[in-house]
């Protein structure tokens, strides 16, 4: 009986260890597939959530394109206006300056076909080559050949340059002489 009840302590006793062992691992072992589980369905949940608003969150972001492409169009539009309102204010500008240049050319033309040979040769001797040039062009041949030949040949000859220049020669006509 002695050994009976031994062994039924020694039984009592392991069970007793048994029961408090398992009693300490059941929460853990329990609370980790609770932790598992809670991790495996808010996971769930953010692909559900992110699913959900990811069309709007697509549409949202095509909006706020949108709005910053009409915002670029509408300061493309507002500069395009600027420029053009600067062109024609230009065009009228260099209408107006052209109309005087050719008012002054005429005035000025008719003022050196006037003058004596010698005195237009000496204004023309300072003018830039250019607009001397241009100058003898626009006089009558015989006027302007007695200003050439009142200048020094130097400033003669570089303004012939600059009239043989002005033309422009085929490349028929350069094979030709």
């Amino acid at each position: 009986m002695i050994m009976v009840s031994g062994r039924k302590k020694s039984i009592r006793s392991s069970i007793t260890a048994l029961v408090f062992t398992s009693a300490l691992l059941l929460p853990v072992t329990h609370g980790l597939s609770q932790e598992t589980a809670a991790k495996e369905e808010s996971g769930q949940e953010i692909d559900r959530y992110c699913t959900n608003i990811s069309d709007k969150a697509a549409d949202e972001r095509y909006a706020m394109q949108t709005r910053e492409l009409a915002q670029l169009r509408a300061d493309i539009d507002s500069r395009i206006e600027q420029l053009d309102a600067k062109r024609k204010e230009y065009e009228v500008w260099l209408k107006r300056r052209d109309e005087f240049i050719d008012k002054a050319e005429d005035s000025l033309v008719g003022i050196i076909s006037k003058m004596r040979p010698d005195a237009a040769a000496a204004q023309m001797a300072l003018l830039g080559d250019e607009a001397a040039a241009a100058l003898l062009l626009k006089l009558n041949p015989r006027v302007s050949s007695v200003i050439l030949n009142e200048m020094p040949a130097e400033k003669s000859s570089k303004l012939a340059r600059v009239i043989v220049g002005s033309r422009i020669v085929p490349a028929a006509e350069r094979t030709a002489q």
